[in-house]
């Protein structure tokens, strides 16, 4: 990735966190999502006349566990605000929201942001402080087309390479994603993985040194809830989750951006996460993930731009819990989480069903106890919810980790992580985002060691192990770093 494509992505991260400091809350315009009060009779009639007052001209259910729940397009001339105080006028309705829009957080910082480059030359942001910026110089922007950071030079053609922006996955025709391959057969004996040295996290939470007495268990099945995955990339596939009912074609996962079968990661981000949670240990290939044995579940609700909404994180959320998922990794996120009743309610119906809900903390290097300038739904209090901050390889907290003594109840190896891009290929980035899929990975090596334990002895031993480090003590619940081999010798 080119040293401009780095800075824009810096940028991004500046413009994000300045954006979430006032609390803003992106929606979708002519939008709005729906939840019924339980048993009350829904008559057609009443529904039309609900419809017709509200401004709707479509209608999407979500069913399953969503039941009671309708997805509503409105009028061009309607404003969702307007919409929404009708709906909730009428007694029929639990509540009703914006269809909020959800991002990765920017997670391509390595080199320039660890050994930034002389400032000379580099363009000012409005609001932020860069000094001896350029005024008159402009960032390119990050997605061809869109004229993101405001003010940046599109002449570039932008797009390209790996992490933050671009389309790493599949940088020549992004329309297109591959079938499915079967599954590769295991490797037998194990040959050591050549790249497990670059990937220093796995060493500093312990998991090395746990692969010779537990390696994980393929029946445990873990969601990564994200951009998609490169469910054919040589060190992932034979890990990749195969849906044993599939009703659509859904066997690796499902893509609710194309509404089928097949989601695969056009931006890089998913498959970066999923290698750390479980790319196959012993193949004789790149690295292992935290767990050598496992089943991931791909689920893409993120654009190829990193963008996704609300629809689509509680369809995702839905599905990974109804298909038999345990443990959920969510590396995205944003502002206006109070009132995002919906992502709330499908956290809390995970846990109901028992699963695990682990979230990056956000990469604004803001306080998660604050609400307003809380990331969500790392924000959240649900009981079955890890939240991560993100440290380096000396356990110091990366500056851009969002913390919280209240709200953030981990850290883990999220700066210069080394793991997966789609295409066979391999990067390295940082953020929150990499640091969530470490805690994913080590609750699910642990709870397939422990069968039978429920998701609060998971949560509890991952955050009873900890290493502690003064450093996160005012920073975080528990004031430390994961180390699932410590938890992995715990017994209850």
């Amino acid at each position: 990735m080119s040293f401009s494509r780095k800075m824009a992505a810096l940028a991004f991260l500046a413009f994000a966190a300045s954006s979430a400091a006032f609390g803003s809350a992106e929606f979708k315009d002519g939008e709005v999502i729906v939840k019924y009060r339980s048993g009350v009779v829904r008559p057609r009639e009443a529904m039309n006349l609900l419809y017709n007052a509200a401004g709707v001209r479509a209608v999407r259910y979500l069913r399953g566990t969503m039941k009671g729940f309708e997805h509503v397009l409105l009028d061009e001339s309607v404003k969702v605000q307007d919409a929404i105080a009708e709906f909730e006028k009428n007694p029929m309705v639990e509540y009703a929201q914006p269809n909020y829009i959800i991002r990765i957080a920017p997670s391509e910082l390595q080199e320039s942001m660890q050994n930034p480059p002389p400032i000379g030359g580099i363009p000012c942001i409005p609001g932020i402080n860069i000094p001896g910026c350029d005024p008159n110089a402009k960032w390119p922007c990050l997605i061809p087309g869109i004229p993101f950071p405001p003010g940046c030079d599109d002449s570039g053609g932008g797009g390209g390479g790996g992490g933050g922006g671009g389309n790493p996955g599949n940088p020549g025709n992004p329309g297109t994603r591959p079938d499915l391959q079967p599954a590769p057969p295991e490797v037998v004996p194990p040959m050591d993985d050549p790249e497990n040295d670059k990937a220093y996290g796995l060493k500093k939470i312990g998991a090395v040194d746990s692969w010779p007495s537990h390696r994980g268990d393929k029946q445990m099945v873990v969601a990564v809830i994200d951009t998609g995955i490169d469910y054919n990339h040589e060190d992932l596939s034979f890990n990749v989750w195969r849906n044993p009912s599939p009703t659509k074609n859904d066997v690796a996962g499902y893509d609710f951006i194309h509404n089928d079968g097949l989601p695969f990661d056009d931006q890089g981000h998913g498959t970066h996460c999923a290698g750390t949670i479980g790319a196959v240990g012993g193949n004789g290939k790149g690295l292992s993930g935290v767990n050598q044995r496992v089943s991931i579940m791909g689920l893409k609700f993120l654009s190829a731009e990193g963008s996704g909404t609300t629809d689509g994180a509680i369809q995702a959320i839905d599905y990974a819990v109804k298909n038999g998922a345990k443990v959920l990794s969510n590396s995205w996120g944003g502002p206006g989480g109070a009132e995002n009743k919906a992502l709330y309610d499908a956290v809390e119906r995970a846990r109901t069903a028992g699963v695990l809900f682990i979230a990056a903390a956000g990469n604004d290097g803001k306080d998660n106890d604050n609400p307003d300038e809380a990331s969500y739904p790392a924000g959240f209090d649900n009981e079955n919810l890890i939240s991560v901050a993100a440290t380096d390889q000396n356990d110091k907290m990366a500056f851009f980790s969002n913390y919280g003594k209240k709200t953030v109840h981990v850290a883990a190896p999220g700066v210069n992580i080394y793991s997966l891009a789609p295409g066979n290929g391999f990067a390295t980035m940082s953020g929150t985002s990499m640091a969530c899929p470490h805690v994913a990975g080590a609750a699910a090596l642990l709870w397939s060691k422990n069968p039978t334990w429920d998701f609060k002895m998971v949560k509890d031993t991952l955050m009873g192990t900890v290493d502690v480090v003064p450093a996160l003590a005012p920073k975080t619940v528990t004031g430390g770093r994961i180390n699932v081999l410590k938890a992995l010798q715990v017994t209850q």
